[in-house]
């Protein structure tokens, strides 16, 4: 099974199930009132997911760091059904709707990978995927964004 399959599996249609659990409060304007867009995930973010596979439960843990532009990169710690696998790498890309709802798709950028929902200004989001009877979901809080310096 290759990283982008089992990253599909793993991640995807939460756009809808977060709006509807939050109240719609999770589909907030971007950045300082503007609609969101590529450029509203910058940065680095670190997540975790968790949910079932056909394999038994899942967990994971990892970063990823988008462009602004819609291009993301990262890697993660997976569990599923206790067999681990450390630092497997994240390539893909992403796309922000207006409303603050988006897709990630693998580098073919064909495959929509995951659904995500936009939270606090681009500080973080929301992340579901399913497929062929799994289901995942996870968060993601901002790290840092591209003009953080280390002085």
């Amino acid at each position: 099974m290759n990283a982008i399959s089992t990253w599909k599996r793993v991640l995807g249609a939460s756009a809808l199930l977060t709006a509807v659990v939050l109240g719609g409060d999770a589909v907030a304007n971007g950045p300082h009132g503007a609609a969101c867009s590529n450029a509203s995930l910058n940065g680095s973010y670190g997540f975790y997911r968790t949910g079932s596979t056909s394999v038994g439960p899942l967990a994971a843990l990892g970063s990823l760091t988008f462009d602004g532009a819609g291009t993301l990169s990262g890697s993660q710690s997976i569990s599923r059904n206790g067999a681990f696998q450390f630092d497997v790498p994240i390539t893909g890309l992403y796309i922000v709707n207006a409303d603050c709802t988006g897709k990630f798709l693998a580098p073919d950028g064909v495959t929509e990978i995951a659904r995500v929902v936009i939270t606090d200004r681009g500080n973080g989001f929301y992340i579901f995927s399913e497929s062929a009877g799994n289901a995942v979901y996870g968060v993601a809080r901002r790290i840092s964004a591209p003009d953080d310096s280390e002085d």
